[in-house]
């Protein structure tokens, strides 16, 4: 069987089963506690949540955050080979960032290479590390942030190089924007940008032209951080709010998620814990359409010169809607019941995971050592695994769309 088969019949099988479980019954979240309360600050409606109150645990299978998932084998080409990657996906494409050394690396939605993006180098459209970057299918544009940047790069759909947009106002005195992200809008031509609030910058979130002009804008108070690069900042941009928060694994304190109204210019809290007694936790917290999930830390550790590992950390989730939640593991009941990973990597409306052919491989068969799936998931889930050659496969992606929250 060749190579373009086995694209359209992965496809179908994954888009076309149902779970093996129904999504979880209402009693299930009932059971949990009331975690949260809704509060107000300037007349804005955002959730506090109160961590002495996660005790309680859940399963939830997959198909209660997504409406369909499907199983991607990328193209083989010398050229289109990937690595553990950060993924962006549009209705026809998909756009993978693989390392350092890598360039940026465009695919359709059936796992076709397209072309690579760019290249990593210190030449005119080149690059090196880049912080964030956005699929632009409607307007055939790609967009990469560089650490530091003074412009966007951008690329057409084909791979070729475009005019560079600048991030700083032209009657201004030059500077480079830290770790930043941002989101582009086409149709206004207009570009929101946050960057790491350091005392001495301009400003730190903005609405700005593609030409450079400020046309609104919010200065680095009240965070006023010191210039420094070890705080991260979450931005997932999974509906219409510009969202973010910032993380730093090294401290103790307290954070918030915010989202930036443009219209307004105002910066406005969606959410945030509340730890009794000041005993802070290391914490992280991200924003999905039906719901919040974090992680709080129990303590760091040390594991060789340059990183440390989370250590005795417990995962959690809120429901937006009623208020209640704990600690959380999720299954993918499309697809065997085998864990799922990497939920708060998920971008622009998707829940996405790249996993190597070994790695697949190794995961279906730990499915089909289990005694509870129905003879139609353990078929499909078998001639999945059948059609894997772990020597010459390139990456599979597993891609569902975030179910978006209904009141």
């Amino acid at each position: 069987m060749g190579k373009v088969t086995i694209y359209t019949l992965l496809l179908v099988i994954l888009s076309a089963c149902h779970p093996t479980s129904s999504p979880i019954p209402a009693s299930s979240w009932e059971e949990l506690p009331v975690v949260a309360e809704r509060m107000e600050a300037n007349g804005h409606p955002f959730i506090v949540c109160h961590p002495e109150k996660l005790t309680d645990s859940i399963r939830i299978p997959l198909s209660h955050l997504v409406e369909d998932l499907e199983i991607i084998p990328l193209e083989n080409k010398d050229e289109a080979y990937v690595r553990n990657t950060s993924i962006r996906i549009s209705e026809n494409y998909i756009l993978l960032h693989s390392s350092r050394n890598m360039p940026f690396k465009l695919f359709t939605r059936k796992g076709k290479f397209v072309c690579n993006i760019g290249s990593v180098s210190h030449l005119p459209g080149g690059y090196t590390q880049v912080y964030d970057f956005q699929l632009d299918e409607v307007h055939n544009r790609i967009y990469l942030m560089p650490w530091n940047a003074t412009e966007l790069i951008v690329y057409d759909l084909q791979g070729r190089l475009q005019p560079s947009m600048p991030l700083n106002s032209p009657d201004e005195k030059p500077w480079k924007l830290p770790k930043s992200v941002f989101h582009v809008d086409g149709d206004k031509q207009e570009i929101t940008v946050f960057t790491l609030p350091w005392e001495n910058n301009p400003r730190m979130v903005w609405v700005q032209d593609f030409q450079g002009r400020v046309l609104k804008e919010q200065p680095p108070t009240p965070f006023n951080l010191a210039g420094t690069y070890s705080y991260e900042i979450h931005h997932n941009y999974n509906g219409d709010a510009f969202e973010f928060s910032l993380l730093d694994f090294a401290l103790q304190k307290e954070d918030t998620l915010y989202h930036y109204e443009s219209d307004t210019n105002r910066l406005l809290p969606s959410f945030t814990l509340d730890f009794p007694e000041g005993k802070i936790l290391i914490h992280d917290h991200q924003e999905l359409p039906t719901c919040f999930i974090g992680t709080l830390v129990g303590r760091m550790e040390q594991v060789d010169l340059t990183s440390t590992e989370t250590r005795e950390h417990v995962n959690f989730i809120i429901d937006k809607r009623t208020l209640r939640g704990g600690r959380y593991q999720i299954y993918n009941d499309f697809l065997g019941n085998i864990p799922v990973y990497w939920l708060d990597k998920s971008r622009h409306g998707y829940y996405a995971r790249n996993l190597s052919p070994a790695m697949l491989k190794a995961e279906l068969e730990a499915a089909l050592r289990r005694s509870d799936l129905t003879p139609s998931i353990r078929q499909k889930v078998s001639h999945l695994l059948e059609s894997i050659d772990v020597e010459r496969d390139n990456n599979y992606l597993m891609i569902g769309k975030l179910k978006q929250l209904t009141l």
